[in-house]
């Protein structure tokens, strides 16, 4: 069996301590629906004291639900994801628009929390862009978790290929490590050029399986920088990579 090293599958696959990999729920999903009436206050009325309407989408009550909310007029106003409608928990990709049809904001939600947010003024300029991340301390050997809300937060960039192509591209299991499996944690910083640096093991498995880790990072080409204030900024990342054989 071929042996291999991979990005960590959980759900903060692509943590690099920032939560960067949100999903948007793209398939169908029309095999029941319901529609309930708002008035101005989005508070539930009849059909005819309407002020907006709202679809629901739902095929499995396992899965996403889909809403969207339209104007009286039959405009789009929302188009988005729940995970839950009681009580209202936001989960993946939203877009809003006004009532005649330009786009006004844009967001990711995860398990309710806002994330990502793009707004647009009536002439389709971009007014505000802003990106919560997840970003780790360490303090007298303690690791710690915050949020910090950038306007973007690093990017790889390898044309159409994603972090995970070029980890299964360039990245395989060391030879030496005689079948030791496990994950390992490198911490690494993003600088304002995109340069990665001062990378470093923040869990270990063993020396061959840290050091070769911790080689693939130090290899990576430039990312696009993150940005906060119009101005580029350092991020604090981390990676898991899973190691199987």
């Amino acid at each position: 069996m071929k042996r291999k090293a991979i990005l960590s599958d959980e759900r903060n696959l692509f943590v690099i301590c920032i939560v960067a990999s949100i999903f948007s729920y793209t398939e169908t999903m029309a095999q029941a629906s319901d529609t309930v009436y708002y008035n101005a206050k989005w508070e539930k009325t009849d059909r005819e004291n309407k002020h907006f309407y709202r679809v629901i989408h739902r095929d499995d009550k396992k899965k996403p639900i889909r809403v969207e909310d339209y104007y009286p007029n039959g405009v789009k106003q929302m188009d988005g994801w729940y995970r839950s409608l009681e009580p209202e928990i936001r989960d993946g990709e939203f877009t809003w628009w006004h009532e005649d049809g330009k786009k006004h904001r844009w967001m990711i939600f995860d398990e309710g929390e806002a994330i990502k947010i793009t707004e647009w003024d009536s002439n389709g300029k971009i007014t505000r862009q802003q990106e919560k991340v997840k970003t780790v301390n360490y303090e007298n050997g303690e690791r710690s978790y915050e949020m910090k809300a950038l306007e973007k937060a690093p990017i790889f960039n390898r044309g159409k290929s994603t972090f995970s192509d070029y980890v299964n591209k360039h990245f395989s299991y060391p030879t030496g490590a005689q079948g030791a499996n496990g994950k390992v944690i490198v911490q690494f910083v993003v600088d304002k050029r995109g340069k990665t640096k001062d990378a470093k093991i923040v869990k270990s498995v063993n020396e061959v399986l840290d050091k070769a880790a911790l080689d693939f990072i130090k290899s990576l080409p430039r990312w696009t920088p993150g940005v906060q204030d119009g101005k580029n900024v350092e991020i604090t990342m981390e990676l898991p990579v899973s190691f199987n054989n």
